[in-house]
């Protein structure tokens, strides 16, 4: 499933619910508490939220941001290739990242169970 699908998703709401619960198992998984206000209404919220913590981490505990993008198997050439094509900052380029690797995590688990 691509990029394509992932935004078709995106674009109606489908799977939040997995997917925020997805970002909290993750975050809580490097130590890292995902505190978002419940219910998330859509996917621009989420990624708001997931921004203001990305950069948080960014500027103060860069380790535990980069211990994340490895855990929830965000390829660095994926994210090397997004910043050269970008006009986003490297923290909202690697928010919406990170919440489109989770919903294709959330897409895949449903596909394949």
């Amino acid at each position: 499933m691509g990029l394509v699908a992932i935004n078709t998703q995106i674009k109606t709401n489908n799977y939040l619910g997995e997917t925020v619960e997805q970002l909290e198992k993750d975050f809580l998984m490097c130590g890292i508490n995902f505190d978002i206000a419940k219910p998330v209404s859509d996917y621009k919220g989420l990624f708001i939220s997931t921004y203001n913590l990305v950069n948080t981490l960014n500027e103060k505990t860069p380790k535990k941001l980069i211990n994340l993008i490895y855990k929830i198997d965000l390829p660095e050439e994926k994210v090397r290739d997004e910043m050269q094509k970008t006009e986003l900052s490297f923290t909202e380029m690697l928010s919406e990242l990170i919440v489109k690797q989770e919903i294709y995590k959330v897409i895949l688990r449903k596909c394949f169970s």
